[in-house]
């Protein structure tokens, strides 16, 4: 014992020596593959997202040229059937056929579908339904789920453990909120119409402003069907649209913590913008138009701020107006087309870059005019991670909606700010028209398809499928200043 004790203290760090077979350290590797798995290797959650999002429209499409789904008897071509499936999925709203008149009630109904699951999200609706059948949802599918959301990493609460039980809320909270508004949709036009046809415009009409779809469904002309000034109906559909462009997580926030200071800083930045926005835009509107041959000339203060309201509030996301976009003057069409540029919350129904993004670009450019090295607001820092995505989306989405406008108008002789108008309609999955969609030509409409798609699914994870961020750049350049100002 007492020698073991001594060998052990005289042992210093490197005195063993451990001998290795020349063989061995030469011996060729061995690379096995029989464990490989391309399906893995290549799995891409955007691009599992993105093939999704055709796989609906194309069934759509489908479902929208049987002969039974339009009026007529005529062939009414893939195009149309293809731009009106994209158009509903997308929630866009834009059409080249008036909805009530060319498509019979068969294809009304299948693009109120198209709607209801663009709406709550394609995945979403999936995996509650596989749920509900007792299926079990598998990791990959949950993270499809979560990036069909909204940015995984900005989720908050909403994480992989607790993402199944949310869904639930998510669909309660949809459906209650269009059955409330529905209801009241029947007694406003149950003046006008019979029951069975009050029931189904109030069913299509809650469905379509809730969802920021703009689609409209009325047999009576007019803008919004006659109903133009109908202060009932048009502050219902605006309450609808309200509620489903703040998104589910902003509500899942606040039944959670009801108290301001306790909201999270998403919420805070969604609410706060959100009110500002629907406020200023509605004050530029009505400055703008109540002019001289403007669209609210002599509607009064009191009228004109209501209309104003409505057509800010629908026109940053569903489409619905009350007013001629056709007929704005050119300031209006270029404020509105930045309103749709930014559109609604993410984790919403609306498009657009979202205010979320719009809300760190502001946070950022605030913080560097004041020399801070960090993007802060409410008392919050946002990570730099995050600020450098957001100005990456709103980049990206400039340089869409400029190029695609040169685009179209080398092919158009068509006013370009009408053109421009269009554009971010369909980017923004709007919806508004300044009249373009229904004389353009078959090229300028595939365009205005990709662009619906693009701005669903949104700029940044368009990329992301294009380019698999599985394998980060794990190195750093040398740095090296340029000159700038």
């Amino acid at each position: 014992m007492n020698i073991n004790k001594k060998n052990k203290k005289t042992l210093k760090l490197g005195s063993n020596i451990v001998r290795v077979s020349r063989l061995e350290s030469i011996k060729p590797i061995n690379i096995s593959t029989k464990n490989f798995n391309i399906t893995k290797s290549l799995y891409n959650p955007p691009l599992a997202l993105l093939a999704s999002y055709i796989l609906i429209i194309l069934i759509g499409t489908i479902l929208l040229m049987i002969p039974q789904a339009a009026n007529t008897e005529e062939n009414h071509g893939l195009l149309t059937s293809l731009f009106t499936a994209t158009s509903a999925f997308t929630l866009t709203g834009l059409i080249v056929q008036n909805t009530n008149q060319f498509w019979s009630t068969f294809g009304q109904i299948i693009i109120i579908i198209l709607i209801f699951i663009g709406g709550i999200g394609f995945m979403t609706s999936t995996i509650f339904i596989l749920k509900l059948f007792g299926q079990k949802i598998s990791l990959p599918q949950q993270i499809l789920l979560r990036e069909s959301l909204a940015d995984p990493r900005s989720l908050g609460k909403l994480q992989l453990g607790n993402l199944i039980p949310t869904i639930s809320i998510i669909i309660s909270y949809s459906i209650i909120i269009q059955i409330f508004v529905g209801i009241f949709l029947f007694l406003a036009f149950y003046s006008n119409m019979n029951v069975k046809e009050a029931i189904w415009q109030a069913i299509s009409h809650s469905v379509s402003s809730f969802n920021g779809a703009g689609f409209l469904f009325f047999s009576t002309k007019g803008l919004l069907g006659g109903y133009e000034k109908n202060i009932s109906v048009l502050t219902l559909m605006g309450i609808n649209i309200f509620f489903g462009s703040l998104g589910y997580l902003i509500f899942i926030d606040l039944f959670q913590s009801f108290r301001w200071k306790k909201l999270s800083l998403n919420s805070k930045l969604v609410i706060s913008s959100t009110i500002f926005l629907n406020l200023f835009g509605t004050l530029i509107l009505f400055a703008l138009e109540s002019q001289p041959n403007g669209e609210l000339e002599n509607t009064g203060i009191i009228n004109g701020s209501g209309q104003s309201l409505f057509n800010t509030v629908s026109g940053r996301t569903a489409g619905f107006s009350s007013i001629d976009f056709n007929s704005v003057r050119i300031p209006t069409a270029l404020w509105c087309s930045a309103l749709m540029f930014i559109g609604g919350a993410s984790a919403s129904t609306a498009g657009g870059i979202k205010l979320n993004t719009i809300m760190v670009v502001y946070s950022f450019v605030i913080s560097t005019l004041k020399g801070s090295p960090n993007t802060s607001i409410f008392n919050r820092k946002i990570p730099d991670e995050q600020v450098n995505r957001c100005i990456t989306i709103l980049m990206i989405s400039i340089l869409v909606i400029f190029l695609f406008t040169i685009i179209i108008s080398l092919n158009e002789s068509y006013e370009i700010h009408k053109i421009f108008f269009e554009i971010c309609s369909a980017f923004g999955t709007v919806g508004l028209s300044s009249g373009f969609t229904l004389q353009s030509s078959n090229s300028s409409r595939i365009i205005l398809i990709i662009l619906m798609i693009i701005g669903r699914i949104g700029p940044l994870t368009m990329v992301l499928v294009l380019g698999n961020r599985n394998k980060p750049i794990m190195y750093k350049n040398v740095e090296e200043r340029v000159t700038i100002g």
